[in-house]
């Protein structure tokens, strides 16, 4: 019983950290060209002219080492760092298994989120961060799982002793105190729990730990930065750091964490943490004094919904982008009565933010590549709200935050190329370039609006240390700068006559703004406690804008103060504590030492296997133990795998591999199966050695875009199967060499988070095996689910089918894995074919956990009804085996992080005379599915 539960930790924690990070595999194509930055700290590894990316990164993170390890430790082990320029997606990661990380080199255009400042600066000091924390974590019984499984067994033993909350608040930290912002200091990133505290909802710790798909709850980020921030406020700069290595050591062996919080702050972990949102809601509640809205939109019971980028129509309606917990992002029309009416489903995007003029919506769309994982675009499109077609007017082109001129002949969109180049361009309707201006280096343009008689480009611009300023391009490519460069955040302006209306950041409050054209002020309008995003006005002169609330966007209407405003000067400002806003500490940036690093090329093979990792796993009657490598550019991932079967008492041993730096990536599968046992006529013992190997070529295509995610998966090997037997007894199997070739293909819509699966979604699966030898055999599976919309907005339709047929020779059989009717045991007919209907549904949303060990987000059912058809040819008769039942599943979070399904199946055979089975048959289920 043991060995079984490390086993399912330990399986549970390789899906999890599969989950979590989102590298591709053979993501790059084999021309790009790789150098490096290699020095005694870190390695980064970047496609040839990202040399000044690569240095900056670089500086920046030899400076962290050298001068800024109190708070988390000195120790520190070398990592990879990988640059993407191809993207259009700003993230990045650290992992263990392999210890690497990738930074995704596209700045965000929205700067609310995730701050201004240049954003390789951003990344290298929030996933440094993370690379000191896997240094100094690296202790006590972390140490041993990492000796005993390598570098999954470190991440699985920090990941139970140290909670993601402080790994992320930490970073975050770090990014407010080493750098002149940080999500620290802005508005949107803290009103999150301040809107909580506005609404009058309090959560307890495990539904802030785990979130609800009723409710509104923020992430681990936001209530690590404030747990972690508290904890130096109030008990020292190197509070944290005791706290984190007695944890990751296992001091105390149970609940770690709780036990290190409690022994250096003198007060449970309850308490603690009840503290420090005390003391944050102490600070909040003096935020007072705000113009109420008169909301134009509602709230909905057990769901967050949300109402954003709002623009008045020509007739007075409301056009804007509706999202909820139960439905996909949509268009929306809100007429003067408030009633909706869905224009079009939006496309798969980047982000959701969108423009609105005479009649046409346009926005920017994501278009992956159709091979490379690692390059992707963003096009554009636009949208006739009267006839509700949409046109993509762009391709393969890398264009954000598109705006449509008001006669509709032209838009202009900010461009971000894989150099690190940023333009605002301009287009025809047709997609055809007309003209650029390419913004200084390390620049970045973002939201450019057109001007009421279209002659003139508003945008935003952001340089490298994140100072933020309003532009004006002119027909003749000149600029004037409405407001200048300070440390401020700007975005979503929208244009209505003379007035220009912007939110910027203020005092810490995110609040609308206006700028008159013909006499050039600027007015502070509204403001509200948790933050308004983006604002357009009515022919009255009403201000209509999106309100950030504890229920989602909502849109709210204020009367305008039209307060004289100054555009001078910084407005971001230290919220709520005071420890990380030193002087000279945020100026890290500006004061970096003059430094430049050798570069040399990087070999594309550099340590092709990198083995980092061992696993045992345990699944009755086979004992494995498994050794993962990957190399750093993961293009090469590689198993050396041992297995002992208790039933045959064999050994078998094997390597696998599979290469991704090609187009068409090919793979090798060789294992070696000794002393496996079996009899002759029920008396005779037979032994023999037998060789299995397989070569072949793998073509993953994503063939997404639009309002679907597709993918196609070709695949086609040559297998060989050689017995060596080791007595002169009847031989019971014959060799065979076969081919095998397949098919998936995956598509489906979107997916709303209270949404068990898709309202329309497809997976098929081909599989073909034939003898390419004198055995005689062959055998064909076809198997395919289909996803509808049930009667509720998150219930599920599905329809499964599977079709088999096989040689009836009986010179060798392949391996049968024919997904038969619920609750039967396995036959293996000439021909076979099922159907299945499904019908899922949640029952409950318990919201509920217990000793922070597991929490039930959801439980919910699936009545089935499955009917398979066997047919023997010998026999010329049909077998049918029907079945019913029900599933009841489990959705939950364990140790308050990893999510896991676990469910029960009742089913009632029908034909249970037939297959000698009692009719009742109960089962434990581990769901797992191709649709996500």
């Amino acid at each position: 019983m043991y060995k079984k539960r490390i086993a399912l930790l330990l399986s549970c924690f390789v899906v999890f950290n599969c989950y979590t990070y989102a590298q591709q595999f053979g993501g790059n194509p084999a021309s790009v060209k790789w150098k490096q930055v290699n020095t005694d700290t870190l390695r980064v590894i970047f496609p040839v002219g990202l040399d000044s990316v690569a240095q900056r990164v670089a500086n920046v993170t030899h400076t962290l080492q050298k001068n800024y390890t109190t708070g988390i430790g000195a120790k520190i082990n070398k990592v990879n760092i990988v640059l993407q320029k191809d993207v259009t997606i700003s993230n990045a990661f650290v992992q263990l298994g392999p210890y690497r990380s990738e930074y995704y080199l596209m700045p965000p255009q929205d700067v609310f989120d995730l701050g201004a400042q240049g954003w390789a600066d951003n990344l290298s000091i929030h996933e440094y961060r993370h690379v000191q924390q896997y240094s100094n974590f690296n202790v006590g019984l972390s140490k041993v799982f990492s000796v005993l499984f390598g570098q999954y067994g470190q991440s699985i033993a920090n990941a139970s002793a140290v909670p993601d909350w402080f790994f992320e608040g930490d970073a975050v930290y770090n990014e407010t105190k080493f750098s002149i912002q940080g999500r620290g200091r802005l508005p949107l990133f803290l009103n999150t729990y301040k809107s909580l505290d506005a609404d009058g909802k309090d959560y307890k710790f495990m539904q802030m730990r785990n979130g609800s798909l009723r409710h509104y709850i923020p992430g681990h980020y936001e209530l690590g930065y404030l747990l972690t921030a508290y904890g130096k406020e109030k008990y020292g700069e190197d509070f944290w750091q005791k706290v984190t290595h007695d944890a990751a050591a296992f001091k105390p062996l149970f609940y770690p964490m709780q036990g290190a919080v409690k022994k250096y702050a003198g007060v449970s972990y309850r308490t603690f943490v009840h503290n420090a949102m005390s003391y944050y809601r102490q600070q909040w509640e003096k935020d007072t004094g705000y113009q109420a809205p008169q909301w134009l939109t509602g709230i909905k019971k057990n769901d967050v919904l949300n109402y954003q980028y709002p623009y008045y129509t020509e007739d007075g309606n409301l056009v804007v982008l509706k999202t909820s917990r139960e439905r996909i992002p949509a268009f929306y029309i809100i007429d003067k009565a408030k009633n909706e009416r869905k224009l079009a489903v939006r496309d798969i995007a980047y982000d959701g933010y969108f423009s609105y003029n005479n009649n046409k919506i346009v926005y920017s769309v994501l278009q992956p590549d159709v091979r490379w994982g690692n390059r992707n675009y963003s096009v554009i499109k636009i949208l006739d709200i009267n006839s509700c077609t949409e046109t993509k007017i762009t391709h393969h082109t890398k264009y954000f935050s598109p705006d449509i001129a008001h006669s509709g002949a032209f838009v202009a969109a900010a461009s971000f190329t894989p150099e690190q180049q940023s333009k605002l361009v301009l287009l025809r309707v047709d997609g055809t370039a007309v003209s650029s201006f390419a913004a200084p280096a390390n620049h970045v343009i973002s939201y450019p609006k057109f001007s009421a008689d279209d002659k003139t480009i508003f945008f935003i611009e952001r340089n490298a240390k994140g100072e933020m300023a309003l532009q004006q391009l002119s027909e003749k490519n000149t600029i004037s700068t409405i407001i200048p460069f300070a440390n401020r955040l700007l975005g979503f302006p929208v244009v209505k006559g003379d007035t220009l209306l912007y939110t910027c950041s203020s005092n810490g409050h995110d609040e609308i703004f206006a700028y008159i054209t013909t006499t050039h002020k600027h007015y502070r309008l509204a403001s509200y406690k948790t933050g308004l995003y983006q604002a357009t006005t009515d022919n009255s002169g009403n201000l209509v804008t999106a309100v950030f609330t504890s229920d989602g966007y909502r849109l709210g209407a204020f009367k305008p103060g039209w307060q004289p405003a100054g555009v001078q000067s910084d407005t971001i400002t230290p919220l709520y504590v005071t420890a990380p806003f030193n002087v000279q500490d945020n100026n890290l940036l500006a004061n970096l030492p003059a430094r430049t690093f050798a570069t040399a090329k990087y070999p594309k093979f550099y340590k092709p296997f990198n083995f980092h990792s061992w696993i045992p796993s345990f699944t009755d009657p086979d004992y494995s133990y498994t050794i993962y490598g990957e190399n750093v550019l993961n293009t090469l991932q590689s198993q050396l795998y041992y297995t002992y079967n208790t039933n045959e008492q064999y050994h078998r041993v094997g390597f696998t591999t599979a290469f991704g730096g090609w187009y068409v990536q090919p793979f090798l599968d060789v294992n070696n199966i000794f002393n496996r046992r079996g009899t002759v006529d029920d008396s005779i013992p037979v032994r023999w050695n037998e060789l299995l190997a397989s070569a072949g070529l793998r073509l993953p295509l994503n063939l997404g875009g639009g309002k679907q995610y597709r993918s196609l998966t070709l695949s086609a090997s040559y297998n060989v199967n050689n017995i060596n037997w080791k007595s002169d007894t009847k031989q019971l199997l014959k060799d065979i060499n076969y081919i095998r070739a397949g098919i998936t293909y995956t598509a489906q819509v979107q997916k709303a988070a209270k949404q068990i699966y898709p309202h329309w979604a497809q997976n098929l699966s081909v599989v073909y095996r034939a003898s390419a030898s004198a055995v005689a055999a062959q055998q064909l599976l076809a198997t395919g689910n289909l996803y509808l919309p049930g009667l509720g907005a998150t219930h599920s339709l599905v329809i499964n089918a599977a079709y088999q047929a096989r040689d009836t020779m009986q010179q060798y059989a392949f391996t049968n894995s024919f997904p038969y009717s619920r609750g039967y045991n396995a036959f293996n007919y000439p021909h076979m074919y099922k159907l299945g209907v499904n019908y899922h549904f949640p029952i409950v949303y318990p919201d509920w956990g217990f000793g922070n060990i597991i929490y039930f987000t959801r439980i919910r059912a699936n009545a089935f009804y499955d009917y398979t058809n066997l047919r023997s040819l010998r026999e010329n008769r049909n077998y049918q085996l029907k079945s019913f039942g029900a599933e009841l599943f489990f959705d939950t979070r364990w140790w308050n992080q990893q999510p896991l399904q676990f469910g029960i199946r009742y089913s009632r055979l029908i034909d249970y005379t037939i297959a000698g089975q009692q009719p009742n048959r109960w089962e434990i289920v581990l769901p797992v599915t191709l649709i996500n």
